[in-house]
């Protein structure tokens, strides 16, 4: 049980059988005797502070459990995708720098698979994909495909015109659907 802070008035409003009576203030039907305002532990700031502090205490131990509890959930996460990753991935050497599967294991920690997955995938992001709007030398296109050698690009009138990767800038718009379309139209010419 917590101490409480209980104000009353600070003189009688009722004599009855000799006995005078204080009013609380916060619940005004409510009345006490001075005999039972006596038995009352006075509120000091000390005991405040200390109350104060015990309850903080409390609450910060009770949140740090908790966020040491979701970061190593998370922790188990992000080791577990590691590890799918790792096993599901035919270019392992492309991303771990090795091809077993076990020396993978064997010669990095989970943190360091982590990053070369993150590393791999940041990259990817960042590379030119059907779909992405590009800046050329002369403006503004979406790809439309990609090769080895060269980026194809559509204008918004409908021309198109090639480039080497690195002369175009993407500008961080993606069309997804026309690599929908694409796609659907490369599925009906092999069909």
């Amino acid at each position: 049980m917590g101490a409480y802070i209980i104000h009353f008035d600070d003189k009688p409003w009722q004599d009855l059988d000799d006995e005078q009576y204080y009013r609380c203030k916060e619940i005004p039907w409510f009345s006490t005797t001075k005999t039972t305002i006596s038995r009352l532990t006075p509120y000091t700031e000390d005991s405040a502070y200390a109350h104060g502090y015990t309850e903080a205490e409390s609450k910060y131990r009770e949140i740090r459990d908790e966020l040491e509890k979701q970061a190593y959930q998370k922790g188990l996460k992000d080791a577990w995708e590691a590890a799918r990753t790792l096993w599901n991935t035919p270019n392992r050497k492309e991303i771990f720098g090795h091809t077993a599967f076990n020396t993978v294991l064997t010669t990095l920690t989970a943190q360091e698979a982590i990053e070369k997955i993150r590393q791999h995938e940041q990259e990817k992001e960042e590379q030119i994909q059907v779909g992405d709007e590009v800046i050329s030398p002369n403006g503004k296109g979406v790809v439309t495909e990609i090769t080895d050698i060269y980026v194809r690009i559509m204008y918004a009138k409908g021309s198109g015109q090639v480039f080497k990767p690195e002369d175009l800038t993407k500008t961080g718009r993606h069309f997804p659907e026309i690599a929908e379309v694409l796609r659907k139209m490369k599925e009906t010419d092999n069909g």
